[in-house]
């Protein structure tokens, strides 16, 4: 749930717009790759499985977990009302 109380987004927010912008600057077939590894590297340093002595079944697990929510939010609150909107715009099936 990406819901945080907005005091704790300051710690974040800061930090998300220049590496939003570092990939925005990417050509668009190059962006997907490159958004690839940075997300991946914030979530085997935030869970700290970049370690060996830190890897586990829990924390992986937690990881694809965040991930799948992450997914699932992103197109809850973007990409249905997208799709709702091209139905609108160009009738449905």
């Amino acid at each position: 749930m990406p819901y945080i109380p907005q005091e704790d987004r300051t710690a974040y927010d800061p930090l998300i717009e220049p590496l939003a912008e570092a990939l925005r600057a990417q050509q668009p077939d190059r962006r997907k790759g490159h958004a690839n590894y940075v997300i991946t590297q914030i979530m085997r340093k935030a869970w700290g499985v970049d370690c060996a002595e830190n890897e586990s079944y829990s924390n992986y697990a937690d990881i694809i977990g965040t991930l799948e929510c992450a997914k699932q939010e992103l197109y809850r609150r973007w990409v249905a009302d997208y799709e709702d909107k091209a139905i609108a715009k160009h009738g449905d099936l």
